[in-house]
């Protein structure tokens, strides 16, 4: 079956990205992108920051996949107001979270031990749709939100980090 290509689609304007590893200590922007083939870039995307800028008004598709691995095992719980997070957030013309998913905690009572903990690997996903303006600037961040441990984020050719783009209306 052949794909329909229409002149002037929306459908024509995104695009999709891997980033194989990216270590972080605290809240970052993911950066440095692969656009190699099955993956593809767009000129509004700057693979090397991370930003894309929105060249055309209108409804997009925003969804990312994130792997992640902690460096070292959980020695401490966290609080109870730590809630790291993986985010796409419009940066300019004024910040916004536009979509966000939670790294899974594992929250554990035995008799007399609570224990709060960020499992040490898992894969966080995150989708939605935003209504965009022609100049907006959007990235997908690491939000440390009180974490201190550091995290390997994508796992490699195999399990890296998913990020797509796609203008809708």
């Amino acid at each position: 079956m052949s794909t329909l290509y229409i002149k002037d689609s929306p459908f024509m304007e995104g695009f999709s990205a891997y980033l194989a590893s990216q270590t972080v200590s605290t809240s970052a922007q993911l950066t440095n992108w692969d656009l190699t083939a099955p993956f593809f870039g767009s000129p509004d995307f700057n693979a090397t920051s991370g930003n894309y800028t929105v060249p055309v008004t209108g409804r997009y598709w925003i969804a990312a996949t994130v792997n992640y691995s902690l460096n070292n095992p959980v020695t401490l719980g966290i609080g109870g107001s730590v809630y790291p997070n993986f985010q796409v957030r419009r940066s300019l013309p004024i910040s916004t979270i536009l979509v966000s998913s939670l790294l899974p905690v594992l929250n554990l009572n035995v008799t007399l031990l609570n224990i709060r903990a960020v499992l040490g690997n898992a894969g966080v996903s995150l989708a939605g749709e935003a209504d965009l303006t022609a100049g907006d600037v959007i990235g997908l961040y690491y939000a440390a939100n009180g974490l201190t441990l550091t995290l390997s984020i994508g796992l490699g050719a195999v399990n890296g980090v998913m990020w797509v783009v796609q203008r809708l209306t």
